[in-house]
C-alpha cells in the first residue's frame, strides 16, 4: 500500500486555531479521533519502512550481481586483449568463473576452437585483428598502409597483409620460417624490419610466430588452414639477400685473356664500373672490357665482347657477376653476364636490333634489366633466359635502369625525361616521377635503398624518396648536362657533365670539392673501390683518379690501354 500525504505545516496550524475555539466535550472527542488517526499513521510508517528495507535489501542483491557480472566481463575480455606494444605478452586463459548470483557469460565453443588437424593454442587463439594489428599500427604502419605502400606491401588489413608487395606474398600460413614478414622483422633477412625505432622485441616476435604458425588467422572466429607444401614453395619471395661468400674477395683467380692491342683509342669511356668489394674496376673498350687492379691502377686482362661497343657496365651487389650491355648501333645489341671468380661467361641476354645502352642486374642474380633506343625495357630471368616482363611507356630511348640494391623497385629513365619506378618482381608500375626537364642520362641509390639520384641534360641532380615516391631536393650540379651521378657508402655523390668538371657533394647537397678539369665530357664519375677515391672517365677515353679530399690526381687509365 501507498503510505498517506502528510500534512502542510500551514493546515495543522489553523487545524490548532480551530480547535481552541471548540467546546471541551466537543475538543476531547476531537483529539480522541485525531489519536487514532496518528496511530493509523505510525501503523503505515512502520508498514512503508518495512518496504524499504525490503527495497534496499533488492538494491544491495542486484549491485552485488551487477558487480559479478561485470568482474566476468572483464575477465573475458583481459584473456582476448592484445598485450601492450611496448611489451606484449601472449594471452593466458580467461579469469575463474564469477559468483553463481551472476554467472559470466560463456563464449561460443566453436568461436574459440581450432580446425581439425591445426595445432591447439594454449589460450584464446591468435589472430590479426586483437593481436598482430597492434603491433602493426605501431611499428609499421608509417610505411605499409593503403596510401604509402613501400615495396607495394600495405599491413593496414588482414587482406592486405595476406595478399603481400612486389616481391610476392609475405606471410605463408603454419611456416613462420617461410614467410617473409617474420623472416624480416626476426633478423633472418636483410634489410632489417622495422628500418627505425629499433628492433621487435622478443615478445613481440614471439607472438607473431604464434600467429602464423596457428594459420595466421584474421580473427577469433577464423579456421586456421595449414599451407600445402605446394603452395609454401609458390609463395616464396622474390628476392633474398645476395649470397656473400667467406673467405677472399671476388678477383679473377686464374689468367685471363691479354688486353687486345690496336683496339679503337680514345674510344668513349661512358662504361667504368667499382667491384662494391674488391680492388677490382672495370672499363668498357673495344670489343672487350679491360679490368684492372684498383690499387696498382695496371690492367690485369680482358673479357672478350666481340658483340661491339660496352654501353653499360656494372657488378652485381656482392661483386660476384660483371654485367654488360652493348652492341652495334643500328645492328644488334644484348646483355653479357661473367662469373668474376672463372673470369667465364654466365649468360647472355636478348637479341636486339640496336644497341642495349643501360642494363642492370637484380641483387639476387635473378633478374636482368636492358634498355635502349627501341624504347622498351625487358626483364630477363637468369633461370631460363626467357622475358619475364616488358615495360612499354617510354617515349624515347630508355638511357638508364636501375634495381634497388634491396631489390623491391626497378627504376627507367629515357631521353625525354621519362622516369619511371616498377615492382621489380612482376613490372607492376609503381609511380611516375616528373621533374626533369630534358634527357636522364644517370640513376643511382643510397645504399639502404632509401633515395634515389637522377642526372639530366638540365644539369640537375634530382632526388627522390622511394618511400613516399616523390622528389625531395634538387642541385644545380652542372653548368649543361649533369652526364653521371653515383652515391658513395656514406652518403656522398660524386657527378661528371658536360662542363669538363668532376664534383664531390655533400649528403646535405654542398659541393665539396671540385676536380682538375677534363680533358673532355665528363661521362662516368664513381667512387673507387676503397675510401679516398674518385674516378672520372671521359669523352677521350681517360678515366682519371683523384683523391677525393684533396684532388690529386694519382693516375690515368684508358678504355684502350697501351694500344
Amino acid at each position: 500500500m501507498s503510505p498517506a500525504d502528510p500534512p502542510a505545516p500551514e493546515a495543522v496550524d489553523a487545524a490548532l486555531d480551530s480547535l481552541l475555539k471548540v467546546e471541551p466535550s466537543k475538543l476531547a472527542a476531537k483529539l480522541k479521533e485525531m489519536k487514532a488517526q496518528a496511530e493509523s499513521l505510525a501503523k503505515q510508517s512502520q508498514e512503508v519502512k518495512k518496504q524499504a528495507e525490503g527495497v534496499e535489501a533488492q538494491v544491495k542483491a542486484a549491485t552485488a550481481q551487477l558487480d559479478a557480472i561485470q568482474a566476468a566481463i572483464q575477465a573475458v575480455a583481459k584473456s582476448l586483449q592484445p598485450a601492450p606494444v611496448e611489451a606484449p605478452t601472449v594471452p593466458m586463459a580467461p579469469a575463474a568463473a564469477a559468483p553463481a548470483a551472476a554467472p559470466a557469460p560463456k563464449m561460443e565453443a566453436k568461436a574459440m576452437a581450432p580446425a581439425a588437424g591445426a595445432p591447439t593454442p594454449a589460450g584464446p587463439v591468435t589472430n590479426f585483428e586483437q593481436h598482430i594489428k597492434p603491433i602493426i599500427q605501431a611499428r609499421c604502419s608509417r610505411c605499409h598502409n593503403d596510401e604509402q605502400k613501400k615495396s607495394g606491401l600495405s599491413l593496414a588489413s588482414f587482406n592486405t597483409a595476406m595478399e603481400g608487395g612486389s616481391s610476392g606474398k609475405v606471410i605463408v600460413a603454419g611456416q613462420p620460417d617461410g614467410s617473409r614478414l617474420f623472416r624480416l622483422v626476426s633478423g633472418a633477412e636483410q634489410p632489417n624490419m622495422p628500418p627505425s625505432g629499433g628492433p621487435l622485441d622478443a615478445e613481440q616476435l614471439k607472438l607473431i610466430k604464434q600467429w602464423i604458425e596457428q594459420g595466421a588467422l584474421a580473427n577469433a572466429e577464423s579456421k586456421p588452414v595449414k599451407a600445402a607444401a605446394a603452395d609454401m614453395k609458390a609463395e616464396q619471395p622474390g628476392f633474398v639477400a645476395a649470397t656473400f661468400r667467406d673467405g677472399p674477395p671476388p678477383m679473377p683467380e686464374k689468367a685471363l685473356p691479354a688486353v687486345a692491342k690496336g683496339g679503337v683509342r680514345g674510344l668513349a669511356a661512358r662504361a667504368v664500373a667499382v667491384s662494391p668489394r674488391a680492388p677490382l674496376m672495370a672499363v668498357g673498350g673495344d670489343k672487350q672490357i679491360v679490368l684492372y687492379d684498383a690499387e696498382k691502377y695496371q690492367p690485369l686482362g680482358a673479357l672478350p665482347f666481340p658483340e661491339g661497343e660496352v654501353f653499360a657496365l656494372t657488378f652485381s651487389l656482392n661483386g660476384e657477376l660483371l654485367l654488360a650491355g652493348g652492341g652495334h648501333a643500328g645492328k644488334a645489341g644484348l646483355v653479357v653476364t661473367w662469373d668474376v671468380r672463372k673470369g667465364e661467361r654466365a649468360g647472355t641476354y636478348g637479341e636486339e636490333f640496336d644497341t642495349v645502352l643501360a642494363a642492370d642486374v637484380s641483387p639476387d642474380h635473378t633478374l636482368i634489366a636492358e634498355g635502349g633506343p627501341n624504347k622498351v625495357v625487358k626483364v630477363f630471368s637468369t633461370k631460363d633466359g626467357k622475358v619475364l616482363y616488358k615495360l612499354d611507356v617510354h617515349t624515347d630511348w630508355v638511357q638508364a635502369v636501375k634495381f634497388t640494391p634491396d631489390g623491391e623497385l626497378l627504376a627507367t629513365a629515357d631521353r625525354a625525361g621519362g622516369l619511371y619506378l616498377w615492382q621489380a618482381a612482376n613490372g607492376r608500375p609503381v609511380e611516375t616521377l616528373r621533374g626533369h626537364t630534358g634527357a636522364i642520362y644517370s640513376l643511382a641509390y643510397t645504399s639502404d635503398s632509401n633515395t634515389l639520384a637522377s642526372a639530366g641534360a638540365d644539369g640537375t641532380v634530382q632526388f627522390w624518396d622511394t618511400w613516399k615516391y616523390k622528389k625531395i631536393s634538387q642541385i644545380a650540379a652542372h653548368a649543361g648536362a649533369a652526364l653521371s651521378v653515383d652515391f658513395g657508402a656514406d652518403g656522398q655523390l660524386v657527378t661528371t657533365g658536360a662542363d669538363q668538371l668532376a664534383k664531390r657533394w655533400d649528403k646535405a647537397g654542398k659541393c665539396v670539392s671540385t676536380y682538375e678539369k677534363l680533358p673532355d665530357w665528363g661521362y662516368r664519375a664513381c667512387f673507387g673501390p676503397k675510401e679516398g677515391i674518385v674516378l672520372a672517365g671521359t669523352w677521350t677515353g681517360a678515366i682519371e683518379v683523384f683523391k677525393s679530399d684533396s684532388g690529386e690526381k694519382l693516375a690515368t687509365l684508358s678504355t684502350a690501354p697501351a694500344s
